[in-house]
């Protein structure tokens, strides 16, 4: 079996080791799809592979996560890339350096982000994430992202339909 099909085969095994390396390094705030798939029922939920960190230290983060995956995995699967972000937010991503494919999203971010924990992790609250969905919607600078906003708003609003109260 050649690196590639190893890779291949065991890549969901990335997602256990990375949830185990926040909450054992008490590190960071998930936000995105993870954060909200953590806090709706299962139908709401919607498919995501990466994972999307806030941390202090975003490049120093990300070379420590690579590090300890390429470490479980035995071999240099992982490398570190500086993502693309707004102005005066860096980015760095943990890739895979045979498909390219990201796996976790290092940001820094100015604001303070209300967070739950939940099995050691600690999640963006639903509240914050459909606070910062509402204000994308309206910004039209961030077409790209208003079919996500717009689907995250309406599994929400089910959510809160079915609960008989808001967030």
């Amino acid at each position: 079996m050649n690196d590639s099909q190893f890779f291949n085969r065991n890549k969901n095994v990335a997602n256990r080791f990375i949830r185990n390396f926040l909450a054992k390094n008490k590190l960071g705030i998930v936000h995105g799809t993870r954060a909200t798939n953590n806090q709706l029922p299962r139908y709401l939920k919607r498919e995501t592979f990466d994972w999307d960190v806030f941390v202090p230290k975003p490049k120093q983060s990300a070379t420590k996560l690579e590090k300890n995956l390429d470490k479980r995995y035995k071999g240099d699967y992982f490398k570190v890339v500086r993502g693309k972000g707004s102005p005066g937010v860096m980015v760095y991503k943990v890739e895979s350096t045979l498909t390219n494919e990201g796996f976790v999203d290092f940001a820094s971010t100015k604001r303070v982000v209300p967070s739950i924990p939940i099995r050691g992790v600690r999640f963006a609250t639903l509240k914050d994430q459909k606070q910062i969905a509402q204000v994308n919607v309206k910004n039209k600078e961030l077409k790209y992202r208003r079919e996500k906003d717009l689907s995250l708003l309406k599994r929400i609003k089910t959510y809160e339909k079915q609960r008989g109260k808001r967030i």
